[in-house]
């Protein structure tokens, strides 16, 4: 229950105004539509119970034909065209409500790329964006939509029932009260399955982002060559089946909390209004009530009972929406780090030096520190390269240095400036970086590069860039050049192979032109002398640019101007490639390793 309390965080008041605040920002006109819908739903049922016992008064008291006619086709007018302009309100609505879902999927993902990013990699982070995408993923039952159709709803039968409260509370006041009271009842027994549903929901994300890893690696045309040669197949069905029943499970737990609830709602629907048509039937048998009048009873108790259902109903479905809507809400209002108030700058500093001071960082509370009270310079315009076995730390240093994240204690400094006084967009200004991960989106070359619209991109820029890069000559084959779409799988386009797409992640940072660049591993998947050949390229491109090199490969960064060695988050050595080998310590016996290591392999391949 506390940790239900946690996470409802705001009402279903609250939330409906940030809907409407939504719908303001979005479609103003959506609600005008709702607003008309509203009122031409009230008109169509309260005129509705009226025509019987005008027809019957009319009857009863020996009206003539024309009068009958003319009454009757008046209120039958009124009728016809209060439901047509309230469908096509309806028609309307609805399709505005769906593109809100489409409106807040793009404020989460948006939230997604501006959040800071241990909300993106941490386990709690990716749980709370799934559980914030699935409230939107379920098309009608999607939290956004359940919220707006249950409050219309909730609305007209509100208004309705009040107008018939007052009809039914002349015949006696306790039958509104007996009524009222029965189904409240239904309320709380529909609302104790929603409890045990929302109470499910970390449960139920965890299975859907399982089985959606599974079928999207399953569907991934890049996994199907080791798939076919292990023949894994099988086992991936196997898991998809084995995901799919343990949410059927849990689905059925849910259902069969509903199942009981309606069973409840069903009883007391029955008593409800089998004592309500006891006493009309009675009253008019008694001649308390005339048949005009018994018509209009009749059809208010009848309709009336319609009208508390459905208070209930949409209530119930309004606190669902709720539940939903706080777990969307949870992740577009994760607390991130906040701005400065009083930023500096990128081309207020004086020079684009780095230095850490003391960093220590751990990813979690209570975890063992990456980096323990880790200290370095790297001077404008230097080429530092920072080495070192996996899980030295080297990545960590990078998300740190770029303010992916912030470090537990200590300080990093870009030209002498905390980058904590900048703001998140300005300092991402100052960075091209290549990371491991090749992301290259099905667009043209162009926008591929610059990472931009076409009409934003520079065209001659790009051409520059990919001469420097040595894919110029490549491209220039296709008769659409840099408008050649980057992908194979929609139309055919541009394929790199893996070296083609590491001078094409070089041309991209090249296009940036940021004072600082930062290759982090990318040719991790290269063999060693690609991957020097690389490296040395980017160095020559790099010019004047402050640039940092990581890899765990020591010779392909023996040309920097300072190579730190990094071992358990720390520096254990620096300087030059020929000192640190003079020295013979520690980067010097990984050399030494590495060096022969590539000598027996390529005496192996002559073999």
């Amino acid at each position: 229950m506390k940790k239900e309390r946690e996470r409802v965080k705001y009402n279903s008041f609250q939330n409906i105004i940030f809907l409407l605040k939504g719908m303001k920002q979005k479609h103003p006109v959506l609600i005008v539509l709702i607003l008309l819908q509203i009122i031409l739903s009230v008109i169509t049922p309260v005129f509705s119970i009226f025509i019987p016992k005008i027809a019957l008064d009319l009857v009863m008291n020996a009206a003539d034909v024309s009068e009958i006619l003319l009454v009757l086709g008046g209120v039958g007018l009124i009728m016809i065209l209060s439901m047509a302009f309230s469908g096509m309100a309806a028609e309307g609505k609805n399709m505005l409500v769906n593109d809100m879902r489409s409106f807040y999927q793009i404020q989460i993902f948006l939230k997604s790329l501006s959040c800071d990013y241990r909300h993106v990699e941490s386990e709690e982070g990716q749980t709370k964006y799934q559980r914030a995408m699935d409230t939107l993923f379920a098309g009608d039952w999607s939290g956004t939509s359940r919220m707006a159709v249950a409050t219309i709803n909730i609305l007209v039968s509100t208004m309705c029932f009040l107008i018939y409260s007052g009809i039914i509370s002349q015949l006696h006041p306790a039958v509104v009260i007996i009524l009222i009271g029965l189904s409240l009842v239904n309320l709380f027994s529909t609302r104790h399955a929603q409890k045990y549903e929302y109470c499910r929901q970390d449960e139920s994300s965890i299975y859907n982002k399982k089985l959606n890893y599974v079928i999207y690696t399953g569907c991934d045309a890049r996994s199907g060559k080791d798939m076919r040669i292990y023949a894994t197949g099988g086992w991936f069905m196997e898991l998809r089946e084995s995901l799919i029943e343990q949410i059927s499970q849990l689905t059925r737990r849910i259902q069969n909390r509903y199942f009981a609830a309606g069973a409840v709602n069903a009883g007391i629907l029955f008593l409800r209004d089998g004592i309500a048509y006891a006493y009309l039937i009675s009253a008019v048998a008694s001649k308390a009530i005339t048949v005009g009048e018994f018509t209009l009873y009749f059809g208010a108790i009848t309709a009336f009972s319609g009208f508390v259902n459905g208070i209930i109903t949409n209530v119930n479905e309004l606190n669902g929406a709720n539940l939903q809507m706080n777990s969307m809400r949870a992740y577009l209002d994760i607390a991130d780090e906040p701005e400065p108030e009083t930023p500096v700058k990128p081309e207020e500093i004086k020079d684009y030096s780095i230095e850490f001071r003391d960093v220590t960082f751990a990813y979690g509370k209570g975890e063992k520190p990456v980096l323990s009270h880790l200290s370095f310079q790297i001077r404008a315009g230097e080429k530092a390269a920072l080495v070192g076995v996996n899980g030295a730390g080297k990545t960590t240093i990078v998300k740190l240095l770029c303010g992916f994240y912030q470090p537990d204690f200590g300080e990093i400094l870009i030209g002498g400036v905390n980058i904590r006084n900048f703001k998140k967009q300005d300092l991402m200004k100052i960075f091209s970086a290549v990371f491991q991960d090749i992301y290259l989106p099905p667009f043209t070359v162009a926008e591929s590069i610059s990472l931009k619209e076409r009409k934003d991109t520079d065209g001659s820029r790009v051409e520059e860039v990919l001469r420097k890069a040595g894919l110029w000559e490549k491209i220039s084959q296709y008769e659409t050049g840099i408008d050649t779409p980057m992908t194979k799988e929609i139309e055919d386009g541009l394929v790199l192979s893996g070296g083609e797409q590491q001078k094409f992640l070089m041309a991209r940072a090249l296009y940036k032109n940021a004072p600082v660049l930062i290759l982090d591993e990318p040719t991790a998947a290269l063999d060693p002398i690609a991957e020097s050949k690389t490296y040395e390229q980017f160095h020559q491109i790099a010019m004047e640019k402050t640039a940092l090199y990581i890899s765990h490969r020591l010779a392909s960064t023996r040309f920097c101007d300072k190579i730190l060695f990094l071992r358990d988050g720390a520096i254990v050595e620096e300087g030059t490639h020929e000192a640190l080998m003079k020295k013979g310590g520690a980067y010097f016996e990984m050399f030494t390793v590495q060096s022969q290591y590539y000598r027996e392999e390529g005496k192996n391949h002559e073999e």
